[in-house]
């Protein structure tokens, strides 16, 4: 990240948790911030361009003059840029197996990866917990993957993972909870 010089974030927070400090995080790139919410924009730093749109309309808009300046030739060629990110993302796996006692966190995440199937729909607040299984766990559809949302609500998890259920009678749904509920 700290290599880039254009983020552009759509329906993000840019909480403190995301990042650190704010004159390293920000220093020497342009950042886009895209949300449905005008307050949310600028709420923890300014970005260079705020852009208040439905997160599907501006992608649509993105890709239409992406194009545009692509066949016009404008854009850069990323390709072995390209190239070089997915070679170093194939030496960067985390180490997700531990057999030490007493039992490490990624251990528990493995074996939720190989108990419950790519149907299952997690629900957690915020904490470490939340962190780690946001990082570990295998979430393979939209909506599957529930969160507060950084809101902090003591006691949420349990009654969101209800309500999950409640609208998927038939689906499997694990509430994640650590240090927080």
């Amino acid at each position: 990240f700290l290599e880039s010089d254009f983020v552009l974030g759509i329906g993000n927070r840019w909480a403190n948790r995301h990042t650190g400090k704010l004159d390293v995080y920000t220093q020497g790139r342009t950042f886009v911030h895209v949300d449905i919410e005008p307050t949310q924009i600028g709420k923890i730093f300014a970005p260079d361009l705020g852009i208040a749109s439905d997160a599907k309309a501006a992608l649509e808009l993105f890709v239409e003059v992406a194009r545009e300046l692509k066949s016009a030739g404008g854009l850069k060629d990323r390709s072995v840029w390209a190239a070089s990110t997915q070679e170093r993302k194939a030496t960067l796996q985390r180490k997700t197996h531990f057999d030490n006692v007493p039992l490490k966190p990624q251990r528990v995440y493995e074996e939720m990866n190989r108990a419950f199937g790519p149907e299952t729909r997690y629900v957690t607040t915020i904490g470490l917990s939340q962190i780690a299984g946001a990082q570990m766990l295998h979430v393979y559809k939209p909506r599957h993957w529930i969160n507060c949302g950084q809101a902090g609500p003591l006691g949420w998890t349990i009654p969101a993972a209800l309500g999950v259920a409640t609208a998927d009678p038939e689906g499997t749904v694990v509430a994640l909870s650590g240090d927080y509920d």
